[in-house]
């Protein structure tokens, strides 16, 4: 028998759309994602002929946004996107449906390192790890039993509304994951959901094919002992190794990146070039408003001005370090739209120009090799994330 333990929620269940545009959504921190869950359902839309445009503009989402790789929205975005595509498509398992016909491998990084490990035990363990390496929303806990072994989702964001959309096609895409990895056919002994569902259980049942009670403390799935010891078909040491040096470069990354001002850094970087750096456009790529960014800077003691301005007197140096590129070029990568605008900035940073900067540059480089070598023109401002790393790993 199915046990699904329902509260009266028929009113969350509204408010979960209801409440989604109001002004209070902003307050909350932001936290990072990279969109993966937004995107398939974008793509499920797009194939089931739904026009996705305005409810990524309600979300506050752009197509161009979620489909950038490397990207990042915010998590707040992503949960409004999936409960107005439910609530649009008047299909309340929307997320479930999305993860049906998704294509696991677009899971990324995350995927590509759990099927490269020996065991499930393995695969949870690095999914434990590196969680952080996709979103800042979910946090996860691992904890053995005498019997089993339960996973508990933490959750970064504490809304009013449900998370239904997300927590259930988290559910499922693992049920997947995991049925194919190891080429066989089981499901998690139990499984717990935080929100309410006062329709559709049964359904949800069916799907994931095992126990689930809703509007619990967490969302949580518990697994047989003898499933942790299963062999992934796909086992790679190699590969692993090498995706292991990957993921741990991103977590140094989202640790350097704290808060909003890192995510901003980042997508400065690639929109130095083209000049698209005013508070309004960066905002529009993290799907927050202009006056949230200010405010959640503001609470992390910057402003935007300042993150622009530190992050541009830092790449300059970088930049100054080969001598291949010009000044004219450097002032191009960084957003000025003449060389003036650049010498006049350096002075303000450095009381020097850029020119004798340079040179003093050349000058201790023969002492040794430049920490940061030019990597290209466009590939350099792009992939400005890994020249705040040191020296990648090497497998």
């Amino acid at each position: 028998m199915t046990r699904v333990a329902v509260r009266s929620a028929s009113h969350w269940e509204e408010a979960a759309v209801r409440s989604l545009p109001q002004d209070n959504v902003p307050e909350i921190p932001f936290l990072w994602t990279r969109g993966i869950a937004a995107r398939e359902a974008m793509r499920y839309l797009d194939r089931n002929g739904f026009d996705a445009e305005p409810l990524l503009s309600r979300a506050e989402l752009s197509r161009s946004q979620l489909m950038q790789h490397p990207g990042g929205v915010s998590a707040v975005s992503q949960h409004r996107f999936l409960e107005l595509a439910a609530h649009e498509t008047k299909d309340p398992l929307l997320g479930l449906h999305v993860v049906a016909e998704m294509d696991l491998r677009d899971i990324g990084l995350l995927y590509y390192l759990t099927a490269s490990c020996a065991t499930v035990a393995e695969a949870l363990d690095h999914l434990e790890q590196y969680a952080a390496t996709t979103t800042e929303d979910v946090r996860i806990e691992i904890s053995p039993q005498k019997d089993e072994t339960l996973l508990t989702f933490r959750r970064g964001l504490s809304l009013d509304e449900p998370l239904r959309q997300h927590s259930e096609m988290i559910a499922f895409a693992f049920n997947r994951a995991l049925c194919r990895l190891t080429n066989r056919d089981f499901a998690p002994s139990r499984m717990t959901f935080a929100h309410a569902r006062n329709s559709g259980g049964r359904e949800v049942h069916r799907i994931l094919r095992c126990p689930v009670e809703f509007v619990q403390a967490t969302d949580s799935w518990v697994l047989p002992r003898s499933v942790m010891e299963l062999r992934i078909v796909s086992e790679d040491p190699h590969l692993l190794q090498i995706l292991e040096a990957h993921a741990d470069d991103l977590l140094s990354e989202r640790r350097g990146a704290t808060g909003l001002r890192g995510v901003v850094e980042n997508h400065l970087v690639s929109a130095l070039p083209s000049s698209q750096v005013q508070a309004a456009a960066v905002a529009k790529q993290l799907g927050i408003s202009e006056r949230s960014l200010r405010r959640h800077l503001a609470e992390e003691g910057a402003s935007f001005g300042e993150v622009l301005d530190t992050l541009r007197q830092r790449l300059a140096h970088r930049y100054l370090e080969d001598e291949r590129v010009s000044l004219q070029q450097i002032a191009w990568l960084l957003g000025y739209s003449e060389i003036g605008a650049f010498n006049h900035a350096f002075k303000r940073w450095t009381g020097t120009s850029p020119g004798r900067a340079r040179k003093s540059i050349a000058c201790a480089a023969t002492t040794g090799p430049s920490m940061f070598p030019y990597i290209g023109h466009i590939q350099h401002a792009r992939l400005g994330r890994a020249n705040r790393r040191s020296t990648p790993k090497r497998s």
